[in-house]
């Protein structure tokens, strides 16, 4: 928790810069090619001339190398005579053991890298300029880890056809049924345009009746969409299931992971903003675990508003597998998910029914 406050507490002090004195610092950008950039910032022209004594080339060669070995947290350059060339030049590179805060959300990112609340307190009242800039950032992890968010609208289908066709009890509405998911995800890059995308979540179906006066209720051999007493005005009605999942999709990414960096820096603060580039699509499959299962039916009686909320397994289906179909471009990513296996378990679904499988499209945000 006290992580969480500090991080807030550095986004605030980065969105609001006019709390600290105003800067006299200079940032120089040199742009090499469509790729590459150098940022230099310096607290005046006298700081920029002292570079003149840093050997740059040997610098890049030196990291370049260095990068090419295992990960690494800290990389102390040194000349060919074994000497640092300068008694303060350290370049760091990567997280390695320091306590940073690192908080990361689709496509945002929040880095704190101080310990302690005094140090962001102090920082409100420093002489610390706010830099921006953009660029183009390639994708040299070999898996990069993010966190992201599914959502959109979930049905279930007989056969080749949605149950409202056929008017059935059991019908869904399309528009109410939301889907939703908090998901780990891993991004693994395999070779040229190849990536696998893989890890874990935890989702909730939601299927609203398409006729909002329905009862759902657990019968003694499979579940019931009965019609509620006369004297009841519905208002809502719907079954909620949630599972663990895992996901393993693979992505041609024909950008190879490249993305357009959006940065925002003031002191020991970073946020940053990424946005994908180009096309990438891929299909793969998932598998769940059901965590629960609930119903809720909202009517009125005599002018009163009543709630009534049941948990139970409703005979529904205790694993879950499918296929995931995925397609981006740039900032935007859908995906469509269907269930290979029933909702409800064998011979449990509602009387009528030819085998009811889940069906769910939207966007990851």
């Amino acid at each position: 928790m006290k992580k969480v406050i500090l991080a807030m507490t550095a986004l605030l002090l980065l969105m609001h810069p006019e709390r600290g004195r105003a800067s006299t610092g200079d940032t120089v950008v040199i742009e090499l090619n469509n790729k590459s950039k150098i940022l230099v910032y310096t607290e005046d022209r006298v700081a920029l001339k002292d570079l003149e004594q840093y050997d740059l080339n040997k610098m890049i060669k030196d990291l370049n190398s260095a990068l090419r070995s295992s990960k690494i947290e800290k990389i102390e350059l040194q000349d060919d005579n074994g000497k640092k060339y300068l008694k303060d030049t350290t370049i760091i590179f990567g997280e390695g053991s320091s306590a940073k805060t690192k908080i990361k959300i689709g496509n945002m990112e929040l880095l704190v890298d101080a310990d302690e609340w005094e140090d962001l307190d102090d920082e409100w009242d420093d002489d610390l300029p706010v830099r921006k800039y953009h660029y183009e950032e390639e994708s040299i992890d070999r898996t990069r880890h993010y966190f992201n968010i599914d959502f959109g609208l979930n049905n279930w289908m007989e056969g080749n056809s949605f149950p409202d066709e056929n008017n059935a009890p059991y019908a869904v509405k399309p528009w109410g049924s939301w889907y939703f998911g908090l998901n780990s995800v891993n991004r693994t890059w395999v070779t040229g345009p190849l990536f696998l995308d893989w890890g874990m979540g935890v989702s909730w179906y939601n299927w609203k009746m398409q006729e909002a006066a329905t009862l759902i209720e657990k019968g003694d051999t499979r579940i019931e969409f009965n019609a509620p007493p006369a004297s009841y005005s519905s208002i809502k009605s719907k079954l909620s299931a949630p599972y663990l999942n895992v996901t393993m999709v693979p992505m041609l990414d024909f950008a190879k992971g490249r993305r357009k960096v959006k940065n925002l820096e003031r002191g020991s603060i970073n946020f940053r903003t990424y946005k994908k580039q180009g096309i990438r699509f891929g299909a793969g499959g998932y598998a769940g675990y059901r965590l629960g299962g609930s119903t809720k039916y909202v009517y009125t009686e005599n002018n009163k508003r009543e709630k009534d909320k049941n948990s139970g397994n409703y005979y529904l289906t205790n694993f879950r597998y499918g296929i995931r179909a995925q397609v981006g471009y740039k900032g935007l990513d859908l995906f469509a998910m269907y269930d290979l296996n029933e909702v409800f378990a064998s011979d449990r679904g509602p009387a009528g029914s030819q085998g009811m499988n889940a069906i769910t499209f939207g966007i990851t945000l």
